[in-house]
């Protein structure tokens, strides 16, 4: 019984460990503020105020153009997680450039993936969304990552019993019992790098 009790708190342990491990901004994410700027809302409310603050800013790609010497790409922007992945199925914010030096392959950056830029936020530009006319904010970008999204089956299984009473009870007693039935499981949609 003792056994089962430190096997039971490495487990959870290990799990917590994992996922603060998980919640980490990756490298190419990381930014010189503590605080960067991550809702668009923000910069069109007060774009003058704004400008020259550092951004983590990230959604789905609408477009991409390769200039001479940088690639402009057009971002609807999604609310980020603490770690700058994009949430899925969230409102989107607006729509942004990201300006990133030198060449970006069109394959690899293609309309409909994901992508988190960080940088400086400069101004904005005018330009349309179809016929609409719309003033993008722009973004220097300094570093990116593109995301992919992968699909994953999610078990939930129904309560365990706190106390056993009965012929419910399994081998262990306490807390041990979980019927083989009513397990249900669900497709969901991950970001992962």
């Amino acid at each position: 019984m003792v056994r089962f009790y430190m096997f039971r708190k490495l487990f959870l342990g290990l799990i917590l460990i994992f996922m603060v491990g998980c919640a980490s901004v990756p490298a190419s994410l990381q930014t010189t503020t503590k605080n960067p700027i991550t809702d668009l809302h923000v910069i069109t409310e007060h774009p003058t105020v704004m400008q020259h603050q550092e951004v983590r800013l990230g959604g789905i790609i609408a477009s991409i153009k390769n200039e001479a010497k940088q690639t402009r790409i057009e971002i609807v922007a999604l609310p980020l997680t603490s770690d700058g992945r994009p949430l899925l199925h969230s409102k989107p914010q607006g729509r942004f450039i990201a300006n990133v030096p030198g060449f970006l392959d069109p394959i690899e950056y293609a309309k409909g993936r994901l992508l988190t830029v960080v940088g400086q936020y400069t101004g904005t530009e005018k330009g349309k969304v179809g016929q609409y006319d719309y003033t993008f904010p722009v973004v220097t970008v300094t570093g990116e990552q593109i995301w992919q999204v992968q699909q994953q089956i999610q078990m939930e299984a129904p309560m365990r019993f706190n106390r056993c009473i009965g012929f419910n009870c399994g081998f262990w007693g306490d807390d041990y019992f979980m019927p083989p039935f009513g397990i249900e499981g669900r497709v969901v949609d991950r970001v992962v790098m």
